[in-house]
């Protein structure tokens, strides 16, 4: 648990797990992810615009059963495995924009833009 910065200044924290050992021996997905002056400049002339905001959005993806031990992580009180993408994957991002242009389908490119 590291302290995180609140709004009310209360003192909070955030769940971090440190995925740098499984991360330097991970096959990264090349999916390719969104320029944002590239996305930004496809909106130029248009009249209409909207946000969709996938809050938490990696918590939304399931992780394979066989996937799961990989990403587990063990402390004091005993050992735990992730159900949901954590953030902290190397391959977490291009996971998520996979979903996101699989979702959106025929829509990306003309009709809107997934950014992450």
């Amino acid at each position: 648990m590291v302290p995180k910065k609140s709004e009310d200044g209360k003192q909070k924290f955030r769940f971090c797990v440190d995925f740098r050992a499984l991360n330097s021996v991970t096959k990264f997905d090349t999916y390719p992810l969104p320029v944002f002056e590239e996305t930004t400049s496809n909106l130029h002339g248009s009249k209409y615009y909207g946000v969709l905001d996938c809050y938490s959005g990696f918590w939304q993806i399931s992780i394979k059963d066989e996937h799961k031990e990989s990403a587990g992580f063990s402390v004091p009180s005993g050992h735990y495995e992730f159900n949901k993408l954590p953030f902290g994957l190397s391959n977490s991002p291009s996971s998520f924009q996979r979903l996101m242009d699989v979702v959106l389908n025929d829509l990306v490119g003309t009709e809107c833009w997934g950014f992450i």
